[in-house]
């Protein structure tokens, strides 16, 4: 059995993990405001396990035994949470990007266990990416790829001109004038339609422009608006729109994602399984 941890910026998820991906155990409390304090939470879950796999934000080092971390979590920044779980519980401890979580998740569980290459775009607060090239999850060489968030539209150096600001939650809700949740109960209102459509347009432009860096067979969409049928299916005909001025772009797949709360818990566990010796 694996422990997995999701840390986020309000809470801390657990899931006690059999080999296929099943979790038996799930549970989740807040996070705590000091690293010791959340490597002490971890170590008192009352459970019996093999090793440890954790989803968190943040840019990775070379090893994945630390992150660099800003905002509210910055008090993790370079902290050795691998190294130091690893010489109190004296088991395997792994630690991957939280973006990326959610598509090793899917390649190890979910919509691209078929898949040869493939983008996974979870929008949320901000915009997260997961790359996959020839059946395996991209890092880059920086452990950088996919961190989407702070690409800016021009050369304005501002929050409010990048991606996160366009088409995380703020920007849809800027766009149709409503939260998600009013949204996608108003969309026969005109005005909120054309918002709607208009966010859904500009985003199947990004992911045309992606598309032909990437050339992928399959885009999945995370985050929890992904669960709305309607945003899959906007975003799908605005790709087919975009046909005509990419007259040889060939239409990836798109899907929303099979998890969306355990992603993060799924997807530690195959990083897990797929970075140690012998498991």
């Amino acid at each position: 059995m694996i422990l997995t941890i999701d840390i986020g910026g309000t809470n801390i998820k657990y899931g006690l993990c059999d080999e296929s991906g099943n979790i038996q155990h799930k549970g989740e409390y807040p996070t705590l405001d000091t690293a010791d304090k959340i490597v002490q939470s971890i170590c008192d879950l009352p459970f019996s396990y093999d090793g440890i796999a954790i989803s968190m934000p943040g840019i990775l080092n070379e090893d994945h035994s630390k992150a660099f971390i800003t905002g509210k979590l910055s008090f993790l920044s370079n902290y050795p949470l691998r190294d130091r779980l690893e010489e109190i519980k004296n088991c395997k401890v792994t630690i991957e990007n939280d973006s990326r979580c959610a598509t090793w998740a899917e390649l190890g569980y979910g919509n691209l266990m078929d898949s040869k290459n493939a983008l996974v775009v979870v929008l949320g607060t901000y915009i997260g990416m997961g790359i996959v090239i020839d059946h395996k999850v991209y890092e880059g060489s920086h452990l950088l790829a996919g961190e989407y968030s702070d690409a800016h539209m021009d050369l304005e150096k501002s929050y409010t001109n990048t991606m996160a600001a366009y088409f995380g939650k703020d920007g849809l809700e800027r766009a149709a004038g409503l939260t998600g949740r009013e949204l996608f109960k108003n969309l026969d209102d005109e005005k909120v339609y054309a918002g709607f459509d208009q966010y859904c347009q500009n985003l199947a432009w990004m992911l045309s422009n992606i598309q032909l860096l990437l050339d992928v067979d399959t885009i999945l969409i995370g985050g929890g608006i992904s669960a709305q049928s309607k945003l899959i299916e906007c975003i799908k005909e605005n790709m087919r729109g975009l046909k005509q001025w990419f007259p040889t772009l060939e239409s990836p797949d798109i899907r929303a994602c099979k998890f969306n709360n355990d992603a993060n818990l799924l997807g530690a566990l195959c990083y897990y399984k797929n970075n140690t010796e012998n498991y």
